[in-house]
């Protein structure tokens, strides 16, 4: 998915809440498409800088992580040199 400047942006589907909990679900009035579009466009504003100043140290680490949490969890690790408990080693487990 491009973003307005022509950048690549991540696209996340919507996800939709269990069946037994939709009748509980709450929209909040600010919860609008051009509230959530301010909120990412300050967001973005906002974290550019910091990115680009880690860019330029050579600290900024990037990686690709498709999928959700279990399909991303083990590259995620690996990319920080961080490994699971299950192996004996480090990990990122509190």
């Amino acid at each position: 998915m491009k973003g307005d400047d022509g950048e690549t942006r991540m696209y996340m589907p919507p996800l939709l809440p269990p069946p037994h909990c939709e009748t509980k679900l709450i929209t909040r009035s600010d919860d609008t498409e051009n509230v959530v579009k301010e909120r990412l466009r300050i967001y973005h504003e906002t974290s550019k800088p910091v990115e680009d100043f880690y860019r330029k140290r050579g600290k900024l680490l990037e990686f690709d992580l498709p999928g959700g949490i279990p399909e991303s969890w083990q590259k995620l690790l690996q990319a920080l040199n961080i490994y699971d408990d299950d192996e004996d080693k480090k990990s990122a487990a509190a």
